[in-house]
């Protein structure tokens, strides 16, 4: 279909005028308000996109980080306890010797010495043999004021019904711990002891669970399922809710001797809360760390001056892009209207001179005719929009090559008009002898965009035949 629409007949008023069909231009400020408006929503709906992506990768990185402490904590946890097990090995020959029967005063104050010294570079603080049978117990190192009175003798899991299943860990004041094992003494004896921890015993493994940014929390929970050491971020606590959230993650059940007491390892999530759980000295102590992922306020206000440069050069570029689309529109109706014009000054010319006119449109390779065409050669009857082959197969065989010669000429820019006479086919299927005068319109780029053919009749006065003839006169039969 041509791009031209062309001119309508008016008989409005009592009188015959020619008017332009009204079109749908894209440059109308109403379509071109409408493009801005849908470029500002693309741009407004690329950044909230990407947000939803940020906040995405945000809420996975904590998981995997939250992840990683965990790891780093079992391993940092462990070593610990092996530096404190360490230290019972290096002071069991102190305290062998410090039990032995008939040990002189100057010699236990020496052992103590020696003691003190030993446990100067561990995380223990203190060993403490608990005496038997009300006897008073052995202390060697410094006992803490504040965890004194908190010792006790090895106190057992309320979870293990009537089997007596000891802890091992145990809290003996705000940030303070008590590690419970047994030493086996020279003679053979195994007595039980309580080595006090320092204050800073696990804070390393505990304090890793910052990397999962804020609102992180960090616990060493016993065989009950009891904090023994917690670590949080300032504004956050490890908490009976975290607890919970903790004991259904690891799927803790009455405790026997012989069984497992929860997953060593355990990752999961409940709503926007992330958990994740390591068990310790085969299962003994629980490393649990607890993350909340991250609001989406919350990444915005991190990230407000990025997505603020981001919006920024979005809209720019948005902007930029649609007005050179609006601008190469408006040229494009310009040339449109200024076609239409053409092609309407045309018919109505030709109209006037009772002349066809045919449009046409060579980027589309269509051509279209004008009621003046159809009253001259079609009965009255407008033929639809055509191919251009189509019209040349309306054309004579013998002036079908020489008219696509001319045509060829003026596309390839060679002419930009043609004069010349040819036959064409009526729908009666007679042929008529016209004069074909074109003219072809170009682009802003110098391309052919269109082509105007104005078609009018031989006269019917015996110009032809002097044409082919010359000036020779038909004898006169009376003359005879």
């Amino acid at each position: 279909m041509s791009n031209l629409i062309p001119p309508v007949a008016d008989t409005s008023g009592g009188g015959v005028r020619t008017r332009l069909a009204k079109r749908l231009e894209r440059s109308d400020p109403f379509l071109m308000r409408a493009v801005q408006a849908a470029a500002l929503v693309g741009c407004i709906m690329g950044v909230l996109i990407y947000a939803w992506q940020v906040v995405r990768h945000d809420t996975s990185a904590t998981r995997t980080v939250l992840a990683e402490a965990a790891w780093t904590g079992q391993v940092a946890v462990e070593a610990d306890l092996a530096r404190i097990n360490a230290t019972a090995i290096e002071a069991k020959p102190l305290i062998s010797a410090a039990m032995a029967a008939d040990v002189p005063a100057s010699e236990q104050r020496a052992l103590q010495v020696r003691m003190t010294q030993l446990l100067a570079d561990t995380p223990v603080t203190a060993i403490i043999l608990p005496g038997a049978s009300g006897a008073a117990p052995v202390i060697f190192g410094q006992v803490p004021s504040d965890a004194s009175g908190a010792l006790a003798p090895r106190p057992y899991s309320q979870r293990a019904g009537p089997e007596a299943l000891g802890l091992g860990l145990v809290s003996v004041g705000p940030g303070k711990a008590a590690w419970y094992r047994d030493i086996m003494l020279a003679d053979g004896q195994r007595v039980p002891a309580v080595f006090v921890l320092r204050s800073g015993a696990f804070r390393s493994a505990l304090q890793v669970g910052s990397a999962a940014g804020k609102q992180w929390r960090a616990a060493l929970l016993d065989r009950d399922g009891k904090p023994v050491l917690t670590a949080s971020a300032s504004n956050a606590a490890f908490d009976a809710a975290d607890i919970d959230l903790a004991s259904t993650a690891l799927g803790w059940v009455p405790l026997h001797a012989d069984d497992v007491p929860a997953a060593n390892n355990v990752s999961g999530a409940a709503g926007d809360t992330f958990v994740e759980a390591r068990g310790i000295a085969g299962g003994a102590l629980q490393l649990v760390y607890i993350g909340t992922q991250p609001s989406v306020w919350a990444v915005l206000a991190a990230r407000r001056y990025e997505f603020m440069a981001l919006f920024g050069a979005s809209l720019m570029a948005v902007l930029l892009a649609v007005s050179l689309i609006q601008n190469e529109w408006q040229r494009q109706d310009l040339e449109v209207r200024d076609a239409d014009m053409t092609a309407a000054r045309a018919e109505i010319t030709c109209d006037l001179l009772a002349a066809g006119v045919i449009d046409w449109s060579v980027s589309e390779g269509t051509v279209s005719y004008s009621e003046g065409w159809a009253e001259m050669f079609a009965q009255g009857v407008e033929p639809t929009s055509e191919d251009i082959f189509d019209w040349i197969a309306r054309i004579h065989p013998d002036d079908r090559l020489a008219a696509r010669h001319a045509y060829q000429r003026m596309l390839d820019g060679g002419e930009s008009e043609l004069v010349h006479r040819l036959r064409v086919r009526m729908s009666t299927g007679l042929w008529v002898q016209v004069v074909e005068r074109g003219r072809a319109l170009a682009g802003a780029r110098g391309e052919i965009k269109r082509i105007i053919l104005v078609q009018t009749t031989e006269p019917v006065d015996g110009s032809m035949l002097r044409d082919a003839f010359g000036d020779t006169k038909v004898p006169d039969r009376q003359a005879g």
